[in-house]
């Protein structure tokens, strides 16, 4: 009996050969030479080589271009760079998107190690900076969200995921904050209003700032309206930014700013944001200062505008 052949499986659409060398410049900003030397000399991108002898390139290819030419802006060499990408051959590694969910049902099965696996090879892949603002806040959001197959009464998913979510990846930014040089100058003054206890916000901004070179004092959580007064008071700093995630804590900031012999008009510049002040605009613009809208990058680049400018 004869066997019968199998076709061969067709490509996953990201392994598609598409794009000719011109439009791959034009989206990532790279000469065409520079890419044939990367090829030649590193051994990436990989692309297709037709009968002709045209290059053609993947989203996959794309993907390993823009992560070689983050490593280099980050100041690492090709070779290094390089090697990363011979080190994570997976190519769910180069793909954001399936990091991401990944990452989210390792935290919804409690498995820590899977969720370290994930976390790396998304940080390897987007940058410090990456990581922070495409990985850790749709993470959480991710992750708190009711899954499919989750009971229809209950609210959300079981607070004990939504805490191991939450602390693995405050853990994540604490890890990323360590491995960021010393800055000097005048500092930034980061923390959470009074009574607020949830700080990945504050977190994820004392970050971006610190990899915008700001030198960045946070204070951490449940910061008492006075202890951020005589902290102000004692470090002179550039600026104040403060973190307000639940409502009862706006309310506190409000009772707190409203007396004016504690938070005069002599205060170093103040920006309030989070979601309490994203979700009652109104009432935060009776707060002195300015509010940070959008998300988290979005704040981050308006303090440090804000701090250029007065430089």
């Amino acid at each position: 009996m004869a066997v019968e052949s199998q076709a061969s499986p067709a490509p996953a659409d990201d392994q598609v050969p598409r794009y000719r060398v011109a439009a791959v410049e034009r989206m990532t900003g790279i000469p065409a030479s520079t890419l044939r030397s990367w090829e030649r000399r590193y051994g990436w991108p990989r692309p297709f080589r037709a009968a002709s002898g045209q290059r053609l390139y993947s989203d996959h290819d794309v993907a390993l271009i823009r992560f070689l030419d983050r490593r280099r802006i980050e100041g690492m060499s090709m070779s290094q760079a390089a090697a990363l990408l011979r080190s994570a051959p997976d190519v769910e590694d180069h793909d954001p998107g399936r990091l991401l969910t990944r990452l989210v049902a390792a935290l919804r099965a409690f498995d820590e190690a899977e969720a370290e696996r994930a976390f790396a090879a998304a940080e390897a892949l987007l940058g410090v900076e990456g990581a922070a603002i495409g990985v850790v806040p749709a993470a959480i959001v991710a992750a708190s969200a009711p899954g499919p197959g989750s009971d229809p009464g209950q609210d959300g998913v079981p607070v004990e995921v939504e805490h191991f979510a939450s602390n693995f990846l405050r853990r994540q930014v604490l890890r990323l904050l360590d491995g960021q040089p010393p800055a000097m100058g005048r500092p930034v003054l980061v923390g959470c209003g009074p009574d607020e206890q949830h700080e990945l916000g504050a977190l994820l901004l004392t970050l971006l700032l610190r990899a915008r070179g700001h030198r960045v004092v946070y204070l951490g959580a449940r910061v008492p309206g006075p202890a951020m007064e005589r902290a102000a008071a004692a470090l002179d700093p550039a600026g104040v930014v403060v973190s307000l995630t639940m409502p009862e804590s706006l309310e506190l900031a409000l009772g707190w700013t409203s007396d004016h012999r504690r938070w005069s008009r002599h205060t170093p510049p103040a920006w309030w944001g989070g979601p309490a002040v994203a979700n009652a605009p109104d009432l935060a613009t009776r707060l002195p200062g300015g509010l940070l809208d959008g998300d988290v990058d979005a704040g981050a680049a308006t303090v440090d505008a804000a701090l250029a400018r007065r430089r």
